[in-house]
């Protein structure tokens, strides 16, 4: 973030990532400035680039893809930018690389998948070993989840 955010930035930054479709009529009431100085400074925010868009938040059992998995990616060093432009291309309507995050320490990459059933995750973790450089896989599922939208 710009170092010229101040608290009242930071908040409306922080309320608008937990609840993207938050009125400003409720950040001005959280934040205690009127409603026309918050649309001015999420407008600014908008335009400095430091909120870039806003996303749906996805109930991923109501399109089948109830199962969540991390997976760590080990993988040659010198194809990595190209293992890393292959795992979105491992999508399936069964199973899918939500986000892909390069990562330090042992594993190279750290994995967001969702899938259907426990079998299409193995399919996408075969289709994921099968790119050429990845060398090792390790694979944790979830059990539950608690996202910051559900604390806010």
């Amino acid at each position: 973030m710009p170092k010229d955010l101040d608290k009242v930035d930071r908040e409306i930054v922080r309320l608008v990532s937990a609840q993207g479709r938050i009125s400003h009529e409720e950040i001005a009431r959280r934040v205690h400035v009127s409603r026309p100085a918050v649309h001015e400074r999420v407008k600014r925010l908008e335009r400095d680039g430091v909120i870039r868009g806003y996303r749906a938040v996805v109930d991923w059992t109501a399109v089948d893809l109830g199962v969540c998995a991390f997976v760590s990616v080990q993988a040659d060093h010198a194809e990595l930018g190209k293992v890393l432009d292959r795992m979105f291309e491992t999508a399936t309507p069964e199973a899918m690389v939500e986000e892909c995050h390069r990562v330090t320490g042992q594993w190279c990459a750290l994995l967001k998948v969702r899938a259907a059933t426990t079998a299409a995750l193995q399919q996408l973790l075969d289709d994921i070993m099968a790119i050429d450089g990845v060398r090792q896989v390790i694979t944790t599922i979830v059990l539950t989840s608690t996202e910051a939208t559900q604390r806010t």
